[in-house]
């Protein structure tokens, strides 16, 4: 797949409207840092913004209710400091969540038993067709150099 391809493919599947609720996404998470108590606000991010509503995701379910008790203030100054007449919606997810996990090493493969090994050779020569004969052949023949 060409660069240009894949940007037209890119453009092709997301919404019409998509910087612009990126934009206002960016613009609402910080505005809910700058405003909610520090430790509030921790772990809280913006998850989605559509016609009718704000979804936000907290890390953990007391927060979540302690900011649905006060969204009608929250949605009041978003719509005075924002200009968005929008619903607040919480939902708790933990912040394991958004975390990226990355592996260190990549467990090795077991090596191949020899057993395995001659039976895939011995397979090869019953096979009618000529690449995948040599494709069973060479296989075999890496897997015992190994």
């Amino acid at each position: 797949m060409t660069a240009k391809s894949l940007k037209h493919w890119c453009h092709s599947v997301l919404p019409a409207n998509f910087n612009q609720v990126s934009n206002d996404t960016s613009k609402i998470q910080q505005f809910l840092i700058d405003n909610i108590p520090e430790k509030i606000n921790q772990g809280l991010r913006v998850m989605n913004i559509t016609q009718d509503e704000i979804l936000v995701a907290v890390p953990s379910p007391q927060i979540a209710n302690y900011l649905s008790l006060h969204a009608m203030e929250i949605e009041q100054q978003i719509r005075e400091g924002l200009n968005l007449d929008r619903k607040l919606k919480f939902r708790s997810m933990p912040e394991s969540i958004f975390q990226v996990e990355t592996h260190a090493s990549v467990n090795k493969t077991r090596p191949v038993p020899p057993e395995t090994v001659d039976a895939i050779s011995r397979s090869a020569n019953w096979i009618e067709d000529d690449r995948l004969k040599q494709a069973l052949k060479s296989l075999a023949q890496t897997l015992r150099q190994k």
